[in-house]
């Protein structure tokens, strides 16, 4: 295959499975022999070369929710210079959502890798308050529900996310879906070309096998970003009823982010002292220790899991894991065969989990043999086939039509460009506003806090009511 493949992502660095995925698809095909170029965002580096473009700005632009011309305007340049004759969109839910149209203006076949429910959802959870799986769909019932006490959005957030869901199935021609689960919702939500296809277990990176008989019986791991969707309170929380079972267990924490010092806190509060310990971020090349030393990999999430590179890593590793009865996960990690399930939300149950396995050396044999047999079903050249052949198909299919006429079909329409520009307008003058009563709010909290002439303080108590 001689032709131009684009490659884009929200985010360019490897922040998270998706991009990694990204990066090692843009180089298992290069060693197929096509040439790749590559479009992304990044808060910190901006690159502008031959095959590569990364556009500077912020993961989070509330002014920015609903259009971009620096991105739009970069992509299109990009795009003239690059030539792509397909274009492969991975997790872009940090550009604006009328990027879906920009993407599709270029005029050629465009399929979108999707890597979460973020189409379906505000904030990606696609769970509601109470744990339960929600039918997705961003609308009114969204802030009928109370959904943002999972992960906070407002009417800005959810107005961006109803036009996404709206202009994306509109605008692009497939959909990968790295899980049936992903699949079968965004099937019922109208979704055009899906196509399932897990991900790969990436050889050659130091991943080795390990029996029962060189790790660890007390040695349970969590590898993955400490965020709440990632359950690791529930872990955290089970710990205390493990020990009480099984006294010699310890919890190794891998990982970063916003939410380690409150599961530090929890942690602290349960003087679970050196039984559970925060390793933090450790360099791709160390994690495989871990891997290699562990009893069982844990995945907690409270989420809709889609497809995560952690089951892949502890395939190649044969190590068995306990996760969450949700979404995604239970493909995976196949009761019985690759590890265990656990309800979500449910620390006692997940702590019963923890106390099957943990020195069990049948179990664990059978279950590492398990996930040994999976790798067979997740080769890499089995996966880089389907895409190429994929994108064969999706380019034969063009070339059958009319460019023009694809070009300025419904995701083009009149209609939209009104309702775009109105909300985007409106989003922009909302964000003012607030940057102003924000900015305001910390001049007078100033002003109080010193000691002004009491005619000012009379005023300031009277400008507040």
């Amino acid at each position: 295959m001689s032709e131009r493949i684009l490659q884009v992502s929200g985010l360019y660095a490897k922040v998270g499975g998706a991009e990694v995925y990204m990066h090692r698809l843009i180089d298992a095909l290069r060693e197929r022999g096509l040439c790749v170029g590559v479009f992304g965002g990044s808060p910190e580096v901006e690159i502008d070369e031959e095959e590569t473009c990364v556009i500077r700005r912020p993961d989070f632009d509330a002014a920015a929710l609903i259009q971009d011309e620096a991105v739009s305007e970069a992509f299109v340049a990009f795009c003239d210079r690059f030539r792509p004759d397909l274009i492969h969109a991975h997790n872009i839910s940090s550009f604006p959502a009328d990027f879906a149209r920009t993407v599709r203006s270029i005029g050629v076949p465009v399929v979108q890798t999707v890597h979460e429910w973020g189409l379906l959802c505000p904030n990606a959870w696609c769970v509601l308050p109470d744990g339960s799986v929600c039918e997705g769909g961003p609308g009114m019932k969204c802030l009928q529900n109370g959904c943002e006490s999972n992960y906070p959005f407002d009417g800005r957030i959810l107005t961006s996310a109803i036009l996404r869901y709206n202009l994306t199935p509109r605008s692009f021609d497939r959909f990968i879906c790295p899980s049936q689960a992903l699949a079968r919702d965004l099937g019922r939500h109208g979704y055009p070309g899906l196509v399932e296809l897990p991900y790969w277990a990436e050889q050659g990176e130091g991943a080795t096998t390990s029996a029962n008989a060189d790790r660890d019986p007390d040695l349970i791991l969590f590898l993955g970003r400490l965020v709440r969707e990632k359950g690791v309170e529930y872990l955290v929380r089970a710990m205390p009823m493990v020990l009480e079972k099984r006294p010699s267990a310890r919890l190794a924490i891998v990982g970063g982010g916003s939410d380690q010092e409150r599961l530090e806190g929890i942690a602290k509060d349960l003087r679970l002292g050196d039984r559970v310990v925060f390793h933090g971020r450790v360099p791709h090349e160390q994690v495989q220790s871990y891997f290699r030393r562990a009893w069982v990999n844990v995945l907690p999430s409270i989420w809709c899991e889609n497809s995560p590179v952690t089951c892949y890593e502890s395939y190649l590793s044969g190590l068995p894991m306990i996760a969450s009865d949700i979404a995604g996960l239970p493909a995976m990690v196949v009761e019985g065969e690759t590890g265990l399930l656990a309800r979500p939300r449910d620390s006692e149950h997940l702590a019963e989990r923890l106390v099957e396995i943990l020195g069990d050396r049948e179990l664990h044999g059978r279950l590492a043999a398990g996930c040994i047999e999976a790798l067979g079903r997740y080769r890499k050249d089995d996966h880089i086939d389907q895409i190429l052949a994929l994108y064969g198909e999706m380019l034969e299919s063009a070339s059958r039509k009319d460019a023009a006429q694809d070009a300025s079909g419904p995701g083009h329409s009149l209609l939209d460009e009104d309702v775009v520009g109105i909300l985007d307008r409106t989003l922009r003058e909302y964000t003012r506003i607030e940057s102003w009563a924000v900015g305001m709010k910390k001049h007078i909290d100033w002003m109080e806090s010193k000691e002004p002439p009491s005619g000012f303080a009379r005023l300031v108590r009277k400008l507040k009511g």
